[in-house]
């Protein structure tokens, strides 16, 4: 165990008025015939997008966004089949404010519009099995098709990228000689001239009134990462990368910063953020040492908890003093873990709980000297069912606590999922293996049932404990869909599930089974946590890496008040 010191540097938006967002900007789209046009995702934008507030247009075509402060904003008009439109400098409160004239004309190029989803579906497999493989594990960081992705022009340029992805070795061999073939069948401007006509998804009815906030997140300040005694050694800050997020029992908003080794605190009601900088790392170069920080949970009195990924550790920050406590993410005398990985604190005993994406699943006292207790997972022959089997690796990944105290987790490669007891010695251990591909970031709901997004097969499964049976519900498009993960409104049994793939987090109703798609602001938006706000709002951040893939190359956090 080691407590280190923080760097916190302070960044603001430095939005004006302050607490004083009572106005708002409203108006009409229209497209070149002069027809209100509906569905528009209408943006109200502070600065050069450092936050912005979307609302859709009603059916004749009319809009309001209000919260906003009283100072100029830039608005945009977006829709598949249109191109985007700006008004610049419309002052929020103002007389011209009420009466907003978007006026849309057709897209130029409705190719460029297209979503990750959409662009998956281009690529030409000989099997279903052979798409879930490349969705597995070709798409876990990005997503796949965008203009970014497309970047390489020649084959030996998609060699470079194709073998480098595939160092985890997922790929069969039949795939690795044929993968760059495929994409350049698919993405190659050849391709892209005979790429077939677009049509977009239509827009509920039901999200018209849903709200976005968005606030992208880049450099703030100058991070120092010690590698060495000279302080010339210290490098200036990459571009902020967040992998996952919480919400805080203050009000604050908290993520993780794998690239900076950071821990950010952000107020959503003052847009303020501060970087709390672990002290004797640094990854911003991408070539020396660091945590990784990979994933955050809040415990019992509001503090966060942290895998860190590359050192093999886990870590504890004290939202009130900003210090972190470190420790080996393994039983003693181990001096470090493997690859850890999810996390939940247990409710009733406080334990910290985490699987090791490159080892097993370990239980941590949350008091010195933090005891881990590992619980050995089973082998492919001990799961129960007849689905699909394991493929390269085990992977322990997503993981959740169940009302009675049960502890439940994935195994993404291993294609389990499994449940461990707490209250005996061993663990009671028993794995099942699910009839889809690729169980990622499960939850478990208050009636106990597990509910577990399957990553390569495009459906979410639905697990009954009791009688060990699952229920299927296949997503829109399964087959290009790819959920990473999903969480569970305690307030409606609602199913929350990431779009990854498609710009947009989508709602599954349990009783019914029908999804609704929520369209998110931003090209390129790649989701892998979702957290639950007591008000209903629905929270994740932009995660997409490469970042410069994203539509403005960075992070962002995001609000979504689904208006349900």
């Amino acid at each position: 165990m080691k407590k280190i010191s923080v760097f916190a540097i302070a960044a603001s938006l430095m939005l004006s008025g302050v607490g004083a967002w009572g106005e708002s900007v409203s108006g009409v789209v229209k497209d070149a015939s002069g027809s209100p046009v509906r569905g528009v995702m209408v943006s109200a934008i502070v600065g050069n997008y450092e936050k912005s507030v979307s609302v859709l247009s009603a059916v004749d075509g009319t809009f309001t966004i209000d919260g906003l402060a009283s100072k100029d904003y830039d608005i945009r008009g977006r829709f598949v089949g249109l191109e985007d439109t700006f008004i610049k400098g419309v002052k929020a409160g103002s007389k011209s404010s009420k009466s907003v004239a978007l006026n849309m004309d057709p897209a130029e190029n409705i190719n460029l519009q297209r979503t990750g989803d959409n662009l998956l579906g281009l690529i030409k497999f000989d099997s279903a099995g052979d798409k879930e493989t490349f969705k597995m594990f070709c798409m876990g960081c990005h997503q796949v098709g965008t203009i970014g992705f497309r970047s390489p022009e020649e084959p030996v340029d998609w060699e470079t990228m194709v073998t480098r992805m595939d160092g985890y070795g997922g790929l069969n061999e039949h795939m690795q000689q044929t993968i760059v073939a495929r994409l350049l069948d698919a993405y190659s401007d050849e391709a892209m001239a005979d790429w077939p006509e677009y049509e977009p998804k239509p827009v509920a009815d039901s999200i018209l009134d849903s709200k976005i906030t968005e606030w992208d997140v880049g450099l703030r300040g100058t991070t120092r990462g010690p590698l060495g005694d000279d302080s010339s050694l210290y490098r200036e800050p990459a571009p902020a990368f967040f992998h996952d997020m919480e919400l805080g029992n203050n009000g604050l908003v908290y993520a993780v910063d794998g690239r900076n080794d950071a821990v950010v605190e952000f107020n959503p009601e003052t847009d303020e953020m501060v970087w709390h900088i672990m002290d004797g790392f640094a990854t911003v170069d991408q070539t020396l040492p660091g945590s990784g920080i990979h994933s955050i949970e809040a415990d019992g009195n509001g503090d966060m908890w942290l895998t860190l990924a590359r050192s093999g550790e886990m870590a504890k920050f004290d939202v009130t003093t900003k210090e972190f406590t470190v420790m080996s993410g393994a039983p003693a005398p181990m001096p470090r873990g493997g690859y850890p990985h999810t996390l939940r604190i247990a409710p009733k005993t406080g334990l910290v709980w985490y699987t090791d994406a490159g080892r097993e699943v370990y239980s941590m006292n949350p008091n010195p000297p933090f005891l881990v207790k590992e619980y050995k997972t089973l082998s492919a022959d001990q799961a129960v069912g007849g689905g699909r089997g394991e493929s390269a690796g085990r992977t322990p990944y997503g993981l959740d606590i169940a009302p009675n105290g049960h502890v439940w987790y994935s195994k993404l490669n291993g294609n389990r999922i499994g449940r461990i007891r707490p209250e005996v010695e061993d663990g009671d251990l028993k794995e099942w293996n699910p009839p889809f591909r690729g169980p990622r970031r499960l939850h478990v709901d208050p009636d106990g049932l597990v509910w577990v997004p399957a990553y390569g097969s495009g459906v979410i499964g639905r697990f009954d404990p009791k009688t060990e049976e699952w229920k299927i519900f296949p997503m829109p498009d399964a087959e290009n869909r790819a959920p990473y993960a999903l969480n569970i409104d305690p307030s409606n049994g609602d199913i929350w599930v990431c779009g990854t793939g498609s710009d947009a987090l989508l709602h599954l109703n349990p009783k019914t089974g029908h999804f609704t798609e929520y369209l998110l602001p931003s090209m390129v938006t790649y989701t892998r946590e979702i957290e639950i706000g007591e008000d209903g709002s629905i929270w994740t951040t932009n995660s997409n890496g490469p970042l410069r893939h994203i539509e403005r190359g960075l992070t962002s956090f995001i609000k979504l008040e689904p208006g349900l």
